[in-house]
This record gives structure tokens, sequence and C-alpha cells, in this order.
């Protein structure tokens, strides 16, 4: 039986060629568009599912206590960890992480040149960080790895950075942090972490080894270390959540207290220290937006969205099959008739059709998984991921769900084609007297108008992604971050080498101007208290920025009132500069008033007494942090300042010519002056440089990765739309052929022949874009809601789209439309 449906199966695509290959055209693109999406997802659902224990394995936020409360934060106070394991049996283990971000790392072998290079994935952790975690150890013993001051642990990858094919245990690396060199022992090497892991580090350095985090355990307000917990097994999580509520007030009292000045009751007033217990399997793609995340985030919007867009290709793929399969009805209508007339029985007729409809599935699944497998590079390179089919080729789950798939959307995309066919009287058949009815009409317009509003809303969707893209990217500022590029490790220079370096460059025509200062725009996060030196005034949180009178240049600030730093006035050591924001949230007039300006006022931290810091300069708001956020207030403190700490980061910031940075062998020349002018002071201090408007780009380069995939499934999509719409057009066409032959009869030309016929088209796809403007509309308008600055919603995009739909429905239909148009009525006529 099997074969002779086969066989039917066979004879009627050789007989219909075109139509099975577009069949097969659109089932391929959207099981393709499908199967990526779906490989994409399962990827990003598969984070730190390698750790054995990830099901007792929990993150502790809390609020952002520094500002916005209602904000979560993926880090906490080195004291979280010890109060949990004072008060909290429950937990087997806790463990910290704390980020202490880019490091230099030096090797001196015996013989040769010593290497060095810039770490940006050294981490320091405790001791028991891998009681916690699984990572495999290639040498040594994970155990007592972090035991002792002065142990570190790499991985795989950096042992063969720094030692080439020699054993890495035993041997010493120094570590340069806030220009300070400490040696490290390697104690292990683990294998290179699985791209699928939150927790990304190239290098582990014991907590034992850091005496300023030892003296500052106390401390609640020094929010950079991130907390696990393990618990154990048979605790009720809800239960302990709510248990370890009461921890804030009890261990942080002492510390508000001593820091603002005020009780835990009067600092917290009506806002929540909430603490959160997230499940390591969330932690991957629920991760707050700020806190100091150790690893990759995902975005569970972005996930949901590529889920939808994969239903929806999916089902645009089926109604194509459904409209195609209908389209070429009366072409198989005569077949039917005498199968029936021989003895068919219906229920014979709809197993050959639905034999048929899991056939293309088949067919078009193992096309589209060869075509999935070649096109995963070039999406991997989009979107920064590692898919691959192979490591589902032997899975039997997998090969199972293939299997279940092929069926299930056969059936589904065959069944109204099946039914339909089945149902053909065999009299009218036989006689001609063919006749699809209002219900076959009306639901295959109905597939139509769904087709076209997924399709049409995809389009509108995908236009504002690249516009507000494009609207960032342009956005104004409010300085200067043209050519400008960053010298990293200067921390690792005194202040006098600082300024030679400086020097020398400036020397160099290859550079206009340059500065230092220890954070650089779009990463200025280094928040404090702070308030206004007087009566009454209340502690409020700044950003804070360490500069010479050079960097304030260098960026072009627009001052509104005062002056910059003056290197020639020896009283300028405490002096400092407010952005217009830090004017407002201290409390001062904005506009400035005269009468009451902010200029010759001092500002203090919130536990002191003393007039500490004076202002002697206000510029106007810029964005020194991402485009994504409203510009925060801001305190530009002077470089000399040794009141504040010093976080022990420094860049050097230059300006290259502009004809240099156009021109690729002259920019080239300029960077090596640069290295050569480092090694010249300093030939330890690794050479590593960034571009500042590169770093405001990197901020969108989630939203500009699923602007790219959302371009690409929305063409896949809007293809498979046309298709359905040329199988409809078809059908059409072959259903009005008397009639079109009786209009040309009866005088009507060719060119009203097309208006005719491509009319009842016309008013598809216009109900497609009234249905599909709301819709658009309101998702845009909710993900415009996570960005500060918008593009515009304007009515233009909409109506263009809608014109570009319409222009690109009259192709497809075209070439049916002339055909039918420019047909012989005779021919047409001839058996009436």
């Amino acid at each position: 039986m099997l074969r002779t449906m086969f066989t039917i199966a066979w004879r009627n695509a050789i007989r219909h060629k075109q139509f099975a290959l577009l069949n097969i055209l659109g089932l391929t693109i959207g099981i393709t568009a499908t199967v990526i999406i779906s490989l994409y997802v399962l990827d990003q659902y598969s984070y730190d599912n390698f750790h054995s224990k990830r099901d007792r394995i929990y993150r502790v936020n809390q609020p952002m206590i520094w500002g916005d409360w209602n904000e979560s934060f993926a880090s906490t106070g080195p004291n979280l960890a010890i109060a949990l394991r004072s008060d909290v049996p429950e937990f087997e283990e806790v463990t910290r992480v704390h980020t202490p971000g880019e490091v230099a790392v030096s090797y001196r072998p015996d013989a040769g040149n010593p290497v060095s290079f810039t770490e940006n994935n050294a981490f320091i952790a405790e001791q028991n960080f891998f009681k916690i975690f699984d990572f495999k150890a290639e040498e040594g013993n994970l155990g007592e790895a972090l035991a002792l001051p002065g142990n570190m642990v790499i991985t795989q990858e950096t042992a063969t950075k720094y030692f080439g094919t020699e054993e890495a245990v035993g041997k010493t690396l120094v570590v340069n942090q806030a220009g300070e060199g400490k040696p490290f022992r390697v104690t292990a090497v683990i294998e290179d972490i699985p791209l699928n892991s939150h927790i990304q580090f190239d290098i582990l350095l014991s907590m034992e080894s850091y005496n300023h985090i030892k003296q500052r355990q106390h401390q609640w307000i020094w929010t950079t270390f991130v907390t696990y917990g393990l618990v154990a097994e048979g605790v009720d999580v809800d239960q302990l959540e709510a248990k370890i509520q009461s921890i804030p007030p009890k261990w942080a009292k002492q510390e508000i207290q001593n820091v603002f000045g005020q009780t835990y009751e009067e600092y917290i007033g009506e806002k929540e220290w909430t603490l959160e217990l997230q499940p390591l399997s969330e932690v991957y793609i629920h991760t707050p937006t700020s806190g100091n995340r150790i690893g990759p985030s995902g975005n569970i919007l972005y996930i949901q969205i590529f889920t939808a867009v994969g239903v929806l290709i999916l089902l645009l793929c089926s109604i194509n099959f459904m409209n195609l399969s209908t389209a070429k009805s009366a072409g198989r209508a005569k077949e039917v008739g005498i199968r029936k007339v021989l003895g068919s029985e219906k229920r014979t007729l709809i197993q050959q059709f639905i034999f048929e409809s899991v056939l293309y599935v088949a067919v078009s699944t193992v096309i589209a998984l060869v075509v999935t497998e070649i096109s995963l590079d070039g999406f991997n390179l989009i979107a920064n991921t590692n898919l691959s089919l192979y490591e589902y080729a032997n899975d039997p789950m997998a090969l199972g769900i293939i299997a279940g798939f092929i069926l299930l959307l056969g059936i589904a995309a065959g069944s109204y084609p099946a039914f339909y066919l089945s149902s053909f009287s065999p009299i009218k058949v036989l006689k001609g007297k063919l006749s699809t009815g209002f219900k076959g009409s009306m639901l295959r317009n109905t597939l139509v108008i769904v087709q076209f509003t997924i399709s049409v809303a995809l389009i509108i969707a995908t236009f504002f992604v690249q516009k507000q893209l494009n609207y960032v990217s342009n956005l104004n500022l409010g300085f200067n971050s043209e050519n400008i590029l960053q010298v990293h490790n200067m921390e690792m220079l005194s202040h006098e080498q600082q300024q030679t370096l400086q020097s020398m460059l400036i020397s160099n025509s290859a550079f206009e101007e340059a500065g230092v200062s220890d954070l650089t725009p779009p990463e200025v996060w280094n928040e404090d208290k702070y308030k206004a030196y007087g009566p009454d005034t209340e502690a409020v949180t700044l950003n804070r920025i360490r500069v010479n009178e050079e960097y304030v240049n260098l960026l072009n600030l627009h001052f509104i009132e005062g002056r910059n730093f003056d290197k020639s006035r020896g009283t300028d050591k405490y002096k400092v500069i407010l952005n217009a924001e830090a004017v407002k949230t201290l409390g001062w007039e904005f506009p400035i008033n005269p009468e009451n300006s902010p200029i010759g006022q001092h500002i203090t931290f919130p536990n002191s007494t003393q007039a500490l810091f004076e202002v002697i300069g206000v510029v106007e708001n810029f964005n020194f942090n991402s485009v994504r956020f409203e510009i925060g207030p801001l305190l530009i403190i002077n470089e000399e300042n040794d009141f504040m700490y010093d976080i022990g980061k420094n860049y050097l910031s230059v300006r290259l010519n502009s004809q240099i940075v156009n021109d690729i062998p002259a920019l080239e020349r300029s960077l090596k002056n640069i290295e050569a002018s480092l090694k010249e002071i300093d030939a330890s201090v690794p050479f590593e440089y960034s571009f500042m408007d590169q770093l405001f780009e990197a901020n969108f380069r989630t939203e500009q990765q699923m602007g790219q995939i959302l371009n690409i499934f929305t063409a896949m999509a809007l293809t498979i739309a046309c298709l359905g719409l040329f199988g409809l057009s078809a059908f059409a066409s072959e259903q009005r052929k008397k009639e079109l032959g009786i209009r040309k009869v009866l005088g009507a030309t060719v060119k009203q022949l097309i208006v005719s016929f491509t009319k009842e088209f016309s008013l598809l796809i216009i109900i497609s874009i009234v249905i599909a403007s709301p819709l658009a509309y309101f998702f845009i308008k909710n993900w415009l809601a996570n960005f500060a600055y918008k593009t515009p919603i304007e009515v233009w995009v909409f109506m263009l789209v809608g014109l570009v739909s319409v222009a690109i429905a009259w192709l497809t239909i075209g070439v049916h439309s002339l055909n039918a148009a420019k047909q012989n009525p005779s021919e047409i006529l001839r058996d009436e």
C-alpha cells in the first residue's frame, strides 16, 4: 500500500513540477528558520546545565541600594556571605567571587623574553568555589587550589598562552592590579570553560591574597561581590528566602550608622532591602542589568521574540503548503473523480493526500537540515553563538523529535488539502463543473491575510529596530567622542611616568590632545554617597570620575558656569566639577541662580561635618554611561585628590588626527608609536587599547545581533508569504479563466482584466496591513521602553511598509494576472 501511495505521489510531483518545487521551497525555508531558532533557544536554556548540583545552586541578588531601589542588582557586599554562613545553616556552602576588572599579567621565564598580557577575565574567589561549581581539573587539586595566599587557578588556554607546552602547575605569574605587582603560583589548571557557562574566567585568584578585602569584610555598601549559595537537599527555598530577609537589618545597621550617620530604619525608609535567591538555571537569561556580572548574559525578551518568530514562520509555511496544494486542486480533480468512480473510498483518498503531505515535509526537513548546517557558521558569527547539529546527530530523543515533527507538521499542513480534495463530487468533476464554494474561498483568503499580517508586522518591527539602532548611534552624546583612543594599564606607571607618556604623544602630530582618567565613557560606574555641605542636606548618590585638566579639554565639555582644573593653581587639588544633573540632585537650583550658585559651595561625605570639596565648575550633561540609560549625576574630581579612594585604574586617552583615522597604514604607524613610547618608559606594561566610539556601539551589540537576525527571518517569512500568494493567484487564475474569457469577448482590455484580477488580492493585503499595524505598534512601543532615548514612532513608516507590501504582492501575482488576461478566450470557452 505504501509503495502504491509513494508511486502516486511521485507521479503527481513529476506531473506538477512547479508546484512540487514551490511546496518544497516554502517548507524548506520555514523548517530551516524553525530549526535554527530552536537551536538558538535550546542553547540559551542550556547555560550552566553541566554543574552536577545545579538544582541547588542560587545566586543572591539585592536591590541597587545606591540608587534605584526598584532595580535588581547582581552583586552584594562582602559581608553577606559571612552573615549567611553564620545565621543560615540551610546553606551547605556560601562562596564569593570578586571582579577586579582587567589586570596586567606577566611571566618571566628563566630564559627568553618576558610575556605579558592584559586579562579581562581575572576573578578573585574563595577556596570553596570548586565545592559548588564543577570545573574539570587538567592539572593540580582543585580542592586546595585557592586555600593559600598567592595561589591561582588558570584555564588550559591561559596556560598555553603563557607557558606553551610546559607544565603550568608550580610556575609563577605576576598580577599587576592598582599599580601593584603580586606574584601568584599556579596551583591548578582546568579545562577551558564551556561557552554555555555564565561564569567565564581565564584566571582565578585566591581571595586570601588580598588584605584590602579582609579589611573590608564588614562592609555592606561595597557591592562588588557575587554571592552564591549551595542549598542543602530537602530545604524549602521559599521558606529559606523568607528567612534570609532578616540578614540586612541585623548585620548592616552598624555600617549604615557609621557611613551615613543614620539608623538603618532612617536610611531604608519605605524601601525594602530584599535578598532574592535566583536559581542557577535563571541566572543567564534573567540576570539583572546592573551589578558585577562575571560572564555573558542572555535576554529573556529576545528569547521570547525569536521563539514567537519561529512559531509564526512555521505557521506561515504550513499555510503556504495548504494554499499551494489547493491552488492545483483543479489539476487533480479528474484524478479524484476517476478514482472515486473506480471504487476508492474517501478515507483512502485522505490517506493518500496526508501521505503526500508527510512526504513533502520529510523531504523538506532533510533539505532544511542540510541548509541549516551550511548556514550555522554565518548565524553563529552574527549571534555570537556556537550552534551545531552534530551534537544531536546520535541523540535518540532528537531523532524521535524530528520524526514526530515531520509526522505532525505533515498531518497539520496536509489535513485541509486532503479533506478538500477528497470531498470532490465525481459527477461534477467529470462534467467539468467543479466549484470551490464560498467557504473554501473564504478560508483561503483568510490564510493569505494571516500570512501577510505576520509578514507585514515583522517588516514594521524590523524597520523600527534598525531605526532605533541608527537613532542611538547618531545621538548627540554631549561631548566629542570622535577618534579617541584609550591606552589601558596606566596604573602600572607612576604619576610622573603617565605625564611623560602624555607629553611624548602630544609632541607627535598624529595626536591632537591627550588626558588621563581612572574611568572612561561609556563605563563610568563608580557610585558613592555625597551631600551638599550645610544644614538639613540629604545624602545622594553620584557617579564619580577622576581626571586631569587635559582630559576635560579632550572631551570638549561645555562649561555652563565656572572653570576647569588648573595645575598652575596649587589649591585645585580638592576642587570638583559637577554636571548639571548633579547640581539638581544635590539640591541646588537649576538653571543656576546667580544669587545661589553652586560655584564656591562645598560637598562632603554623609557622615562628615567638614566642607571637603569646593565646586569650581558646572558642565552640561553628557553621556558618561551607555545611552541605554538616562544621564545621571556626575562628580568630576582632580587626579591629585588623595582624600577619595583610588579605584586602582588609569587610562590615557588620546585624540587621533582625523586624517590618520581614515588612513589604515598611518593608523597602524600611530599605534606602533604609542607602543614604542610606552615600552620606552616601562617595557613590562602590556600595550592594550580601545576606541571610545566602539565601546558605545558595543553597548548595543545584543540589539544589533537581534536586528540582523530579524532581517534574515523577516525576509524568509516574506518569501513564504509570497509563495502562498503566488499559489493562491494560480488557483484564482485557474478558477476564473472562463470569467476572464467572457469579459475579454465582451470587450475588456488586458489592463482592465489585470486590474480586475489584482483587485481582490490588493484588498487582502490592505486588510493585512490594517491588522498588522496595531500589532507591530504594540510590540515596538514595549520594546522601546527598554531605552532611555527612543526614536519616534512615526506614521510614515507604517505607510511606507504598506506601500512596499502592496507592491511586492502585485509583483508576485503579476505573472498569473498577465497570463490570465492574455489567454485566448476561444480556447477557454470552446467546451461551453
